[in-house]
């Protein structure tokens, strides 16, 4: 679902406020890393440490066809559940979150990838690709 990651330390943002409409926020992670936030945002299914990713990193993501899962005032806030699948194989991943009110990120469902280690790299080394679970881990 991502070109291959480095993981790094969450950093939470400062509130997002003042901003103008049908504008993005900052991303919480740059691209070509991603980190696990350790309170992930309640619209992400009770999942105990959500992926975040910067939104450029997400480019085999497609947006659901499921309605009523892309509202919010300007762009999307998230708060109605998955609004992002897998474009292979369809399965719900995570969600964007891209609101005026919002950071702009792309935070995946901890039940929905597996974290593999990037080609080439050792057994055990640190997970660096976020990749849909093989059928019936999921």
């Amino acid at each position: 679902m991502s070109p291959p990651l480095r993981r790094r330390e969450w950093v939470p943002l400062p509130r997002v406020k003042g901003r103008d409409h049908y504008t993005y926020g900052p991303s919480t992670v740059p691209a070509g890393f991603y980190a696990s936030d350790p309170e992930p945002r309640r619209m992400l299914d009770g999942s105990d440490a959500a992926l975040v990713l910067n939104p450029g990193d997400g480019g085999l993501l497609r947006p659901t066809e499921v309605s009523g899962r892309s509202y919010g005032c300007c762009r999307l806030d998230g708060i109605d559940g998955p609004n992002r699948v897998c474009a292979g194989c369809g399965s719900e991943v995570g969600v964007e979150i891209s609101d005026c009110w919002t950071e702009y990120d792309v935070r995946l469902l901890a039940s929905a990838v597996v974290e593999a280690p990037a080609v080439g790299e050792a057994a055990g080394g640190t997970p660096a690709v976020a990749e849909p679970p093989a059928a019936g881990e999921g």
